[in-house]
């Protein structure tokens, strides 16, 4: 599946070095002439070198400037330029869908990539061996570590999340019970988040990080590191609408591969707390 490269782009840049900012900027407002231009016309046009355009394809995860051209050529034949932009004053409905299924179909694409199977494989292992799971996430994360909390809990496993992360601290600092704690920030550098990570480092549990960032201090402490898509700024955060659905999509990965693994457990327990929904109907209405 060839990846969608004007996104790509635009999710790296902020992350590149000044003299690739100069050649992404230059790709990004003349993506059509690009596709006909050689390495040496376009560092000229850029006001860059053949060098740094090889960085800059390294930088983007792209084999080299061949590639790049025909992934831009392929992207422009399927979308029009202006599809590639933020959602803008005055932005009409049909654009603002086709605009976030756009970025939507990246960042999923982008994190089925990112997301390596031997750990999602070893936080399932780390899952399976504790007693109690905590999970925290500030912000649009915290939607996410509710996630974690409906899921897992459906499945018969006890989890402990909450908005105060006082609470998480003091439950982490006396529990008796094996346990693993999931973290999950987008950026990685939530203070919050980081000092509970450091908590759960002392108290020997498995620290589960959920981030887009490898090189932040969740992605360092973390002993299991799940990556999601990285994702451009944005002035009405619809990078971060796009970075919850990523964040949202490895949760799920991570529930579906701890069922597969405890198959017939998983029935049983999904089909309890069906049964235990449909009781607790029956009693509203008596």
């Amino acid at each position: 599946m060839n990846q969608n490269i004007i996104l790509s782009i635009k999710d790296h840049r902020q992350y590149l070095p000044k003299s690739e900012q100069k050649i992404a900027d230059y790709i990004l407002e003349n993506t059509a002439e690009v596709i006909n231009l050689n390495a040496q016309e376009l560092a000229k046009k850029a006001g860059s070198s053949p060098a740094a355009i090889i960085r800059f394809c390294h930088s983007i995860e792209v084999n080299g400037f061949t590639d790049l051209k025909l992934l831009l050529s392929a992207n422009l034949g399927q979308t029009s330029v202006a599809m590639y932009t933020e959602v803008e004053d005055g932005e009409t409905t049909a654009a603002i869908k086709e605009k976030l299924q756009l970025r939507t179909i990246h960042v999923l694409e982008r994190t089925g990539e990112r997301l390596v199977d031997e750990s999602v494989d070893a936080a399932v292992a780390s899952i399976e061996k504790s007693e109690l799971i905590f999970v925290y996430g500030v912000g649009a994360s915290s939607l996410v570590a509710q996630d974690v909390h409906q899921k897992f809990s459906r499945l018969g496993r006890m989890v402990f999340t909450s908005l105060d992360h006082h609470l998480i601290a003091s439950t982490m600092g006396t529990t008796p019970l094996t346990s693993v704690f999931i973290a999950i920030s987008n950026s990685g550098e939530n203070r919050e988040t980081n000092a509970l990570v450091k908590i759960a480092q002392d108290r020997k549990m498995t620290v589960i990080g959920i981030t887009e960032n490898e090189v932040s201090t969740l992605g360092k402490a973390s002993d299991i590191l799940l990556l999601s898509s990285k994702g451009e700024e944005a002035p009405l955060r619809s990078a971060a609408t796009v970075s919850l659905t990523a964040q949202l999509f490895i949760v799920d990965v991570l529930l579906f591969a701890y069922a597969t693994k405890n198959y017939d457990d998983t029935l049983k327990k999904i089909k309890y707390s069906k049964a235990a929904v449909e009781e607790l109907k029956s009693n509203q209405l008596k």
